[in-house]
């Protein structure tokens, strides 16, 4: 009788499951392909689209935030469909959880836990038209080292004009096909060039041993590629993010770029930059005044200490005093040096650089976007630096955005807006709407793109 009951369970548990297996099987096909719609907060709507389909994993979700572009705002994520029929995956606003209306082909849900409540609401949308533009992968050779990358490129190629990307401090790749500059500036017919940093992703080179000298040579050979290239470009261009500010000035320094655009990029030196995000980021973690003394003798050594052993024990007991203050939240890994040798490669050393000569003869158009609460690349030193190199006739040549309440990577954070005594509103995260503005009313006005 047992293995009778237990025959039973097991027909009984396959055809649940079976069922159960139909059920998302049919859902899927009612949820593939393609979405829009948005998260729904108090009075406020932040455009949400997403991709569903299905893999060797299973079912995914390519989700696009376009309000968090250019910085970020693409992800894939893992979609659920649980016994109770509910659709569920992550988003940049927490998990979502989504009932379908398979008749009227539309999800509506909510952010778990969220308070007040985030809504989801999607529609289902025909499969978009064909790219009008291709993606091209991209070797540039410099010297002993390869950069890889891809070039996008649109189909119309009546507009000459090309523009290289040039990321920040860190060794991270990034994704060159994907890159969201390139998704942005191709719908306005420009060809953008992104590439590995070298010694990442598939580049060749050592990242963390390379200089602003190195990163700014190989930005020089991918402008020398664009202007090889069989597309005859006219104007060639130079995007550069926060540190990426200071590897285009200096491979301004020996070549030609016809524009400038810096994102957070200081005009001021490594040096002085450091000294002033100190200044900035001592009262934003509001750290207590014995620490200030700790803090700038560790800027100091920095730059100036020897590589002894002497100066090695000094940075360890200034680094124990920085994790009892809270100033240890002011330094990046490449900050602390490993070993007495590695004081001589600290970052700050291996790009000490001052833009002033490069930035006071640039003679072309240049924009410069800061962030209005950036702490770490603060925009009135920046600004006044920037009106001194830019001096007479050339200062019709300098545009400066500053982005209102935006932080160093251009973003704004979700809060409750007042906009008068009677009107507020919930203002969503989301990378500040000057940064695209600016960059294309720039393009725009110096005709590096038809209007």
């Amino acid at each position: 009788m047992k293995i009778k009951a237990i025959k039973i369970l097991i027909i009984l548990l396959s055809t649940y499951y079976l069922h159960a297996q139909e059920t998302v099987n049919t859902i899927f096909n009612d949820i593939e392909g393609h979405w829009e719609g948005g998260f729904i907060k108090s009075n406020s709507l932040q455009k949400f689209e997403l991709r569903f389909y299905k893999d060797e994993d299973g079912i995914k979700s390519l989700q696009i935030i376009e309000e968090w572009h250019p910085q970020f705002g693409e992800f894939v994520i893992p979609v659920e469909i649980d016994s109770l029929n509910h659709i569920k995956f992550n988003t940049g606003l927490g998990k979502a959880i989504l009932k379908l209306d398979e008749k009227s082909l539309e999800l509506n849900g909510s952010i778990i836990n969220s308070t007040p409540s985030v809504y989801v609401h999607l529609k289902k949308i025909p499969t978009p038209p064909a790219p009008n533009y291709t993606v091209e992968e991209i070797t540039i050779q410099n010297n002993d080292v390869s950069l890889y990358g891809h070039l996008h490129q649109p189909k119309d190629k009546s507009n000459k004009t090309a523009i290289i990307i040039v990321g920040g401090r860190s060794c991270y790749a990034g994704s060159t096909k994907y890159d969201l500059y390139a998704k942005l500036l191709r719908q306005y017919s420009i060809s953008v060039l992104v590439f590995n940093k070298r010694g990442t992703g598939k580049s060749t080179g050592d990242c963390s041993i390379a200089t602003i000298d190195d990163l700014a040579n190989d930005v020089v050979a991918c402008r020398n590629y664009l202007a090889e290239h069989p597309n005859n470009y006219e104007n060639i261009g130079v995007i550069g993010s926060s540190a990426g500010g200071w590897v285009i000035a200096k491979a301004e320094e020996t070549t030609d770029f016809d524009f400038m655009i810096s994102i957070v990029g200081p005009s001021t030196s490594v040096y002085q930059q450091q000294m002033q995000s100190m200044e900035y980021g001592f009262n934003v973690y509001k750290l207590p005044e014995s620490a200030k003394v700790d803090l700038i003798d560790y800027t100091n050594m920095m730059f100036k200490a020897k590589a002894t052993k002497t100066n090695f024990d000094r940075f360890k007991a200034l680094l124990a005093n920085a994790k009892k203050d809270g100033w240890n939240e002011l330094l990046d890994d490449t900050d602390i040096p490993p070993d007495v040798a590695g004081i001589d490669n600290l970052w700050v050393r291996r790009h000490n650089y001052d833009p002033n000569i490069s930035l006071s003869s640039f003679d072309k158009p240049f924009l410069a976007i800061y962030g209005e609460i950036d702490w770490i690349v603060p925009f009135k030193e920046n600004i006044e630096r920037l009106t001194q190199q830019f001096k007479g006739d050339r200062l019709k040549l300098l545009n400066i955005t500053i982005a209102h309440d935006a932080e160093h990577g251009t973003e704004t954070k979700g809060k409750y807006i007042n906009i008068n005594e009677k009107h507020s509103y919930w203002r969503f995260f989301r990378i500040s709407p000057s940064v695209q503005v600016s960059i294309i009313d720039f393009l725009m006005k110096y005709k590096f793109i038809d209007k």
